[in-house]
């Protein structure tokens, strides 16, 4: 009796050791697998794109505007280096994709000269107002513009979070700093590309 007594306040003190799941854990701020805002718009190289259509991909997903001359150009450059860095079995599982936060200024033809300058080459999606409205208010991007002395007479203030998606469209993890530490990104990505 002593010895099962014993045994049970083991298997009581360590629940651990018998888990058959690790606990995941991100770098950037966990989603819980929480639902995500279904859109479609766009594409500059011309096709609509789909949020649906991804399923069964990771979807990496940032906010940026063309003109744009301080932070989302390092956001698009640390985008760059974390595709760069996937192998391609990787690649092969995730879908990249940056969506306009400037939607009277960026047409396709200037995302198209936009990703053709600066070597980015996933999808970048711009359309009217009425439907990027509600995918800023469900990824909490918030854009409002400000007047300024450029040629059209305004700029774009916006918050730069980066989300990571399941296969399933749920988010997983946000990056809410523009510059956020590549290798760190890249950590979480994998994490979700093997666990999700």
């Amino acid at each position: 009796m002593r010895i099962q007594a014993l045994l049970l306040a083991l298997v009581l003190m360590l629940p651990g050791c018998f888990s058959d799941e690790e606990e995941i854990t991100f770098k950037g701020r966990d989603l819980g697998g929480s639902d995500t805002y279904k859109f479609t718009l766009e594409d500059a190289e011309g096709p609509l794109w789909s949020l649906e259509e991804q399923e069964g991909k990771v979807v990496v997903m940032a906010f940026i505007f063309t003109r744009c001359d301080n932070t989302c150009p390092v956001t698009s450059q640390n985008v760059k280096m974390v595709k760069e860095t996937l192998t391609e079995g990787e690649l092969a599982k995730t879908s990249f994709v940056s969506i306009t936060v400037d939607w009277r200024h960026d047409s396709p033809e200037r995302l198209r000269n936009y990703t053709a300058d600066f070597g980015y080459d996933w999808p970048h999606l711009t359309g009217a107002k009425e439907y990027l409205d509600p995918i800023y208010e469900n990824y909490g991007v918030f854009p409002y513009e400000e007047g300024d002395d450029s040629d059209e007479g305004y700029t774009v203030a916006h918050p730069s979070p980066t989300y990571i998606l399941d296969t399933e469209g749920k988010g997983r993890v946000v990056w809410s700093d523009y510059d956020f530490p590549v290798d760190l990104f890249l950590e979480d990505l994998r994490t979700v590309l093997e666990n999700y």
